[in-house]
């Protein structure tokens, strides 16, 4: 399998200081994705599942090698509160490597893992190396007027944790199985040089989701990318297609309404 790289961490961590900016946030309403992968080589599919209900939310996304063998496998939980996606509990899978996990401890005001024993503080906004997706869609949908750049403090599952500087590079035309497609590049720049280069193509039409998302490890070279292929239709199983309803006691609500 891949080695260690664009999916397992930013070793950059975070200094002490202030917490990163909050937002106002307009989340985006259920989705689900469906995107062509590439990592170093090995070609596949991925699905992105996002699925807000009644103040919580539940976000996964699950990519596989065309051969069938498990590429990715990350999931996120927790709630929709005033500045946005508050995430609980971060997990990442690999094939041939423990879950590993971040605990958003909001009541003790910290961010712990299942691996190292580090923290971080809780800033409000805060997120995890999957739901920074829907908190960037929900602070451009409600943004005034454009803006030259968003803050987000991520964690990761492996113990690291740092702000993430995510800069607009102008509007980039992508060729997709639907045609072109006008999408607004955003670009985060680690600040250091073994660090993760983020790089998401955000389409305004489709909610500010990525319609093109690339993880670069540049330390190893590893390149992760994700290509939209389209909607992805609902999971077959009614237990798996609306997870969170089902333990929030309600149906799927548009947290736009907040």
């Amino acid at each position: 399998p891949p080695g260690p790289g664009a999916l397992d961490a930013d070793p950059t961590d975070a200094a002490a200081g202030q917490p990163p900016p909050v937002y106002p946030t307009h989340l985006p309403p259920p989705a689900r994705w469906a995107y062509a992968l590439r990592y170093n080589g090995q070609a596949g599919q991925a699905r992105l599942d996002w699925q807000p209900a009644a103040g919580r939310y539940r976000l996964s996304l699950v990519g596989r090698a065309t051969s069938g063998a498990p590429l990715i496998d990350q999931t996120s939980d927790g709630l929709l509160d005033a500045d946005g996606v508050a995430p609980e509990r971060f997990d990442a899978r690999r094939r041939g490597r423990r879950q590993q996990a971040a605990h958003f401890q909001r009541a003790a005001g910290l961010i712990s893992f299942s691996g190292p024993q580090r923290t971080y503080p809780v800033w409000p906004g805060a997120q995890d190396r999957l739901s920074w997706l829907p908190q960037l869609a929900g602070i451009l949908a409600a943004a005034a007027r454009p803006l030259s750049e968003v803050q987000l403090f991520v964690a990761d599952a492996r113990g690291h944790g740092g702000l993430w500087r995510l800069v607009p590079q102008g509007p980039e035309t992508l060729d997709t199985p639907q045609g072109p497609l006008e999408a607004q590049r955003w670009l985060r720049e680690p600040p250091r040089p073994e660090g993760l280069r983020v790089e998401a193509w955000l389409d305004a039409a489709r909610g500010h989701w990525p319609a093109r998302l690339r993880f670069t490890a540049l330390r190893s070279g590893d390149v992760f990318e994700l290509d939209l292929l389209g909607e992805a239709p609902a999971p077959c199983s009614s237990t798996e297609a609306a997870p969170v309803a089902a333990r929030a006691g309600g149906p799927v609500a548009d947290p736009r309404a907040r």
